[in-house]
């Protein structure tokens, strides 16, 4: 009778405990239980956690954005958590275009640098830059990955409070895994 009690608490134990894994490397998943949603515009697709919304976006270059509308200012109407994409055609090499704009960019003391590069994004090759605004006493984290396709730029801006821009990664990072130009 003491082995068939502990089998089934073995058992139970088993279930319990597979139940709480979840592979946190699923492209198909945000962290939360609403579906994600997928967008075809302007010549690109994306899929966005499914809390998030389709946005309007201040840039004239703006193809798509998305955001978070929980993280909404109500001063601006704007959310402070979001995702821009914007295309344009390429006036020079990515490099020297890139170059030339967060040098300018970065003599503005509003906005301080934190890293460059050359990064991956799935089969695309991307410039990167990660760079902090301070905008009337709020700091912005900001990360801009530029993609050279057809001597078409996309510029992928994820935005994000400072200190909230940890949390929102996994967000971040799940719309980029799924960003695809078509």
């Amino acid at each position: 009778m003491k082995k068939y009690i502990l089998g089934i608490l073995i058992i139970l134990a088993v279930i319990f405990v597979s139940g709480c894994i979840t592979d946190s490397n699923n492209n198909n998943s945000t962290g939360n239980d609403t579906p994600p949603q997928t967008l075809a515009k302007n010549g690109i697709i994306i899929k966005y956690p499914g809390t998030w919304v389709v946005a309007n976006s201040a840039s004239n270059d703006s193809i798509v954005a998305v955001a978070d509308p929980s993280s909404k200012d109500p001063a601006t109407g704007y959310s402070n958590v979001n995702v821009n994409i914007e295309k344009r055609s390429l006036p020079s090499s990515l490099e020297s275009y890139f170059n030339q704009t967060y040098t300018k960019l970065f003599s503005n003391s509003n906005f301080t640098p934190i890293a460059q590069g050359n990064v991956s994004i799935g089969s695309y090759n991307a410039l990167e830059a990660l760079y902090t605004e301070n905008s009337n006493g709020t700091v912005k984290q900001h990360r801009a990955l530029w993609i050279e396709n057809n001597n078409e730029l996309y510029v992928i801006l994820f935005t994000a409070p400072q200190n909230e821009y940890q949390s929102q990664v996994k967000n971040f990072n799940f719309i980029l895994a799924n960003f695809r130009i078509t």
